[in-house]
């Protein structure tokens, strides 16, 4: 992309509302300071109507590579000012440090680790799940924008402090029968 930018080329960028591609899209707003490069954006809608039924998308990675094009009517181009603006947003999210993202009220705000464990809690209970199943069910009751890989980390992270327990282990940790193990302090 730097030779791209060097070459005074024209770029698209595609982005959506989950944080990662917030987080990378406010970077790039960053870098292109430095570029005086025409930059074009694709923004993911939240829902597109196709014939009769509405498909809502939470990330490109949701979207079929033949469908891409479908979405090129969204694209835009970038303002200088829109640039200077997001990249302003990245430079306050880097001064925060925070290990976590999250998209409140349409804003990327540095949020706590322990940010999104309420939902752990809440759909494991002392019955058996697969450790996949429980992550499934989280993401798809709650379109939040995470992946699964963050809530395996913070599962991994429960079990090493015992809150919760392993009843089949598995090389394939999504394949781990899981449940709580004993009470919960202020989870």
């Amino acid at each position: 992309m730097k030779k791209y930018l060097e070459d005074g080329e024209t770029i698209r960028v595609w982005y959506s509302d989950a944080p990662y591609s917030i987080c990378g899209f406010y970077s790039l707003c960053r870098i292109l300071q430095n570029y005086k490069n025409e930059v074009h954006i694709v923004k993911l809608p939240e829902s597109v109507v196709r014939k009769t039924s509405i498909i809502s998308y939470r990330n490109w990675g949701e979207v079929s590579p033949e469908e891409f094009a479908g979405f090129l009517s969204h694209e835009r181009m970038l303002t200088k000012e829109e640039e200077r603006k997001y990249a302003l947003l990245w430079i306050g999210l880097i001064e925060d440090n925070s290990p976590l993202r999250a998209v409140i009220n349409g804003r990327v705000t540095s949020v706590p680790e322990d940010f999104y464990d309420f939902l752990i809690w809440k759909r494991l209970t002392y019955k058996p799940i697969k450790e996949a199943r429980l992550i499934g069910d989280i993401l798809g009751c709650f379109q939040i924008g995470m992946g699964d890989w963050w809530f395996a980390g913070r599962i991994e992270h429960f079990i090493r402090q015992g809150k919760i327990k392993v009843l089949e282990d598995s090389e394939n940790k999504y394949a781990r029968v899981i449940c709580l193990a004993g009470t919960l302090s202020g989870g």
